[in-house]
This record gives C-alpha cells, structure tokens and sequence, in this order.
C-alpha cells in the first residue's frame, strides 16, 4: 500500500530554506538537497512506519549525505510531514501547537 504525503506549512518553509543555504554554499548542492529529500519521500510512501517514534506519534527518518531529519506522523494511509530539521536542533523544543 502507497501511502499519500501532506506537508505542514513549517516543513514547506524549512526545505526551502535548507535548499536556498545549500545553494549559496555551492552552485548545485541545493538541488542535491531536494534529491536526497524527494529519495527519503519515496521510502517513506512505501513504508512509514520503518523507522522509530522518537516522541509519541512523531517519527523521523534522517537524509541521505545531509545532516536533516524528517519528522512525520503516520494517520491512517497518509503520512504528513511536520517538521525538516537540522540535526542540530532539538525536537522536544518544538511549539506545543500543531
């Protein structure tokens, strides 16, 4: 079963922000982002729920060659995308509104 993907404003936001800063490192690097990003989508529309909850209801799954994780809830057949952060930032910090 395909699970279908929804995007929250935030992780939208944070994906084009990563991408923009990748690209004025290195002409390039920033479409390497989304290629590494839209790599861990497809897995992630063939089996979400591979990879571990890290606080409950939330899992994250990390990019390929890139220091992000992807942070996501599976609900039913679909898998929305919640939050694209650097691994350097701490999840628990995350507003309590969703």
């Amino acid at each position: 079963m395909a699970f279908r993907l929804k995007f929250s404003a935030r992780a939208l936001r944070e994906i084009g922000e990563a991408q923009e800063w990748y690209e004025l490192q290195s002409p390039g690097l920033g479409e390497e982002f989304i290629a590494a990003m839209e790599l861990q989508l497809k897995r992630l529309e063939q089996a979400p729920l591979l990879y571990a909850e890290i606080i409950p209801s939330v899992r994250r799954t990390l990019l390929p060659r890139f220091p992000y994780g992807l942070f996501y809830a599976v609900r039913g057949n679909l898998v929305h995308v919640l939050a694209v952060l650097h691994d350097a930032h701490n999840p628990s910090r995350w507003p309590k509104t969703r």
